[in-house]
Parts: structure tokens; C-alpha cells; sequence
């Protein structure tokens, strides 16, 4: 067997043959995703439990927001300056012990719990950043961080795929042990983070044999970095269009269906999106391992054309399973594919800075999609909407597609490795 064949077989392999301290990461992000409760629940925690009015929540909703983003990039500075996982392990405990602040409060003095929350999310944007540099950290090679990012992304829907279902039981029942319950999984989440990583991988960042150092300033990087800028711009329209599944999509099943069996029907569908993540994830992560990143993303852009412009045409709520099965393969090879091109062009020495600032600028994208998407319906149709997000996701396809033209241009991608 030669020695690239060699390579190949264990870039290859299954999640089992990561680094171990992925599969810390892993578990990390199950326990984290399924205990944000609070994060889920917010709306109705505003309104419901603390007595804001609608206007005030979305006011309050919109400002967390904001605050997650400047923790973000503020995540991304420190996360390049100390060790990661010691910024990791702090944010945690830190909006950990915000929760707890907010259980003992939320009885008595309800109003301030909605500022220790509005307190909260810098902490908890910061996580982000930081969680995708140390993955980046861990691993060595595309095909690799392409397996890890992958177990990952599945972690974030096994969380996601349990924890509302928690939180709705004990928002109804208890809302203290919803705080509570939910700080103790971010203590445990740090715990596992803090003690299971080994002490010489916390006091250090250097990065894999495959990854370059560089000095100098920031901004001067990142700007002259032709393949994230062009990234940058890709998934920022690519999020004006995923974030009508959760704005346009529940508002038409109501219209078609009427409130109950509209919303049950939402339900349903969000069902099909979580059982497909965790069924397909690491079977379309094997298929396409060898694919480029860039022909990935511009493939699982196509699953969008065609699961939305099911929707645009489509008022049998079977055909809106299958669509979305097939958008959510889309979905699927997007939110992988993404973070590993990223991480692999991002210099080690700058990469939470610059996973801070891509997380943030295409962030955007997802804050104006509903604004976008309600101006729409204010003289069109949900017809407009759907078939309006397949011609940005055909365009969003074409640039990934140059991206591909770009990185081999560029040469920083090896033949073997981006295929």
C-alpha cells in the first residue's frame, strides 16, 4: 500500500479514529445544545414570565442579538491571545452563573432577569468562535477537520433534537429549575472541557504540521484573503435564504392549513429537518469527504433550488416532507463544508478572530432574512419568497463554484486534499 493510499484510508475513517479531545468537544456540544433553554424559550420568557409586551420582546430579543455578536468578535481577539479552552471554560461558567443569578430572581424580581440574560449572551456568542478554532486546533488536514466539524454539527442536533421538549415541560411547570437545569449543563459542559483536555494542549494554540503562522495586522489578513472575503459574501445570502424555513415556511403551512394544523404541521417538518441531520449527516460526510469544500457547498446549494422551489409550488403537506428532506441534505453539507473551508484558510494564529468576524458578517444575512422576507409578503406572494431563494441560492452556487477557481488559483489547497 503506498503511502498515499495510506493517507487516504485514514482521513477515511469513521468519528471513532478523531483525536480524542473531538470527541471531548463532541459531548461538550450535545450537553451545551441540549440545555439552552433559555436561548430556546426566550420570546416566551419576556413576554410570558417577566410581562414584556410584543414590541418590547422583539426590542429585547434584537438586543441579545447584538450583544452575542459583539461577544463574538470580542471571543475571537481573546480566543487568539490566551489559551482556548481556558476562554472556552470561562464563558461557560460565566453565563452559567448568570442562569443561576436568574433562577434565584425570576420569582421575586423578575425585570432584572431579563438584563442578567441580555448579560449572558456576549458570553455565549464568544463560545462559538472559540469552539470552531479549537476544533480546527485538534485535527490536522481538510478531510479530517471535514469529519470532525461534521461529528459536531451532529452533536448541535443531537442537543437540539431533546432539549425543547425539556424546556417547554419545565417552562410550564418550573421555571427556576429551567434556570438551574440549564446552568448545570453548562457547568458540566466546562467540567468535561476543563479536566478531560490535557494540560499541555490548553497552554498552547500552535496548530497541525499543515497549518501557517502569520504576523501582522489583523484587518490587512483578512482583507487580502480573496478566498474568505468571497466566502464571506457567499454565506451571507446563502443565510437570507435558510432563515425562511423558520420565518416564511411556518406562515404559510398557517395559511394553507389554518393555526392548528399549520402549526402541527411546523412541527412535523422541523421533525423530518432533525431526523434528517442525524441520519444523513455522517453518510453525506463520507460521499462527499473527497469532494472539494468549495463543490460541496456549490452542490448543496442545488438541494436548496429544488426543496424550495418545491415549497414555491407545492399545497400538499406530504410534498412539503419531501422538500424538506432535500433541502436539509442541502443544509447539511453548507453548515460542514463551510466551517473546514474556513478553518483551513484562516491562519492558526488568527483563527478565532477570523472565525469571529466570518460568524458576525454573515450573521447578517440571517438578521435581515425575515425583515426581507415580510417585505415581500407585504405585496407578494409566499410563491415570491420561495422562488425568490432559489435564483440567490443558484447565484450563491455560481460564486461557490468561482471560489472553487479561486482556491486552486491561489494553490493553497493541495490537489489531494480539495480533489
Amino acid at each position: 500500500m503506498t503511502a498515499m493510499q495510506t493517507s487516504r484510508q485514514q482521513a477515511g475513517g469513521s468519528y471513532r479514529s478523531l483525536d480524542r479531545r473531538v470527541h471531548v468537544l463532541f459531548a461538550a456540544r450535545i450537553i451545551n445544545r441540549f440545555g439552552d433553554f433559555v436561548q430556546m424559550l426566550l420570546v416566551l420568557i419576556l413576554t410570558v414570565s417577566i410581562g414584556f409586551d410584543k414590541h418590547l420582546a422583539g426590542l429585547f430579543t434584537t438586543l441579545t442579538v447584538f450583544a452575542g455578536m459583539g461577544g463574538q468578535l470580542i471571543g475571537g481577539f481573546v480566543a487568539d491571545r490566551y489559551p482556548r479552552i481556558y476562554v472556552m471554560v470561562f464563558c461557560q461558567l460565566s453565563v452559567a452563573v448568570f442562569y443561576i443569578a436568574s433562577a434565584i430572581l425570576i420569582e421575586s424580581t423578575p425585570l432584572v432577569v431579563a438584563y442578567l440574560i441580555l448579560f449572558s449572551a456576549p458570553f455565549r456568542g464568544a463560545t462559538w468562535p472559540v469552539s470552531h478554532a479549537l476544533v480546527a486546533d485538534f485535527t490536522q488536514g481538510e478531510m479530517e477537520r471535514a469529519r470532525a466539524f461534521s461529528l459536531l454539527y451532529l452533536g448541535s442536533n443531537i442537543g437540539v433534537a431533546v432539549g425543547p421538549l425539556v424546556a417547554a415541560f419545565l417552562f410550564s411547570r418550573n421555571l427556576t429549575l429551567l434556570f438551574m437545569l440549564s446552568s448545570f449543563t453548562l457547568i458540566i459542559s466546562a467540567a468535561l472541557l476543563g479536566f478531560m483536555i490535557p494540560r499541555t494542549a490548553q497552554s498552547t494554540h500552535l496548530g497541525s504540521s499543515d497549518d501557517v503562522l502569520y504576523t501582522g495586522s489583523l484587518w490587512r489578513l483578512f482583507f487580502s484573503n480573496r478566498m474568505l472575503l468571497l466566502y464571506m459574501f457567499a454565506f451571507t445570502l446563502y443565510n437570507l435564504i435558510y432563515v425562511q424555513h423558520s420565518f416564511a415556511l411556518p406562515l404559510q403551512l398557517h395559511a394553507l392549513f389554518g393555526p392548528t394544523a399549520g402549526t402541527d404541521g411546523y412541527g412535523w417538518i422541523m421533525t423530518v429537518n432533525a431526523a434528517t441531520v442525524l441520519v444523513m449527516t455522517a453518510l453525506v460526510t463520507r460521499i462527499t469527504l473527497y469532494s472539494s469544500r468549495s463543490m460541496n457547498m456549490a452542490f448543496g446549494c442545488m438541494f436548496y433550488v429544488v426543496g424550495f422551489g418545491i415549497y414555491a409550488y407545492c399545497s400538499s403537506f406530504p410534498l412539503f416532507l419531501i422538500a424538506t428532506f432535500i433541502w436539509t441534505i442541502g443544509e447539511i453539507l453548507l453548515a460542514t463544508n463551510g466551517n473546514v473551508f474556513v478553518n483551513q484558510h484562516a491562519p492558526v494564529s488568527h483563527r478565532a478572530r477570523f472565525n469571529s468576524i466570518i460568524s458576525v458578517t454573515t450573521g447578517i444575512g440571517s438578521s435581515l432574512g425575515p425583515y426581507i422576507g415580510g417585505l415581500i409578503l407585504s405585496f407578494a406572494s409566499f410563491r415570491a419568497i420561495w422562488l425568490g431563494s432559489v435564483a440567490v441560492a443558484i447565484v450563491v452556487g455560481l460564486l461557490f463554484m468561482q471560489l472553487r477557481i479561486v482556491v486552486v488559483r491561489s494553490q493553497h489547497e493541495k490537489p489531494f486534499e480539495e480533489g
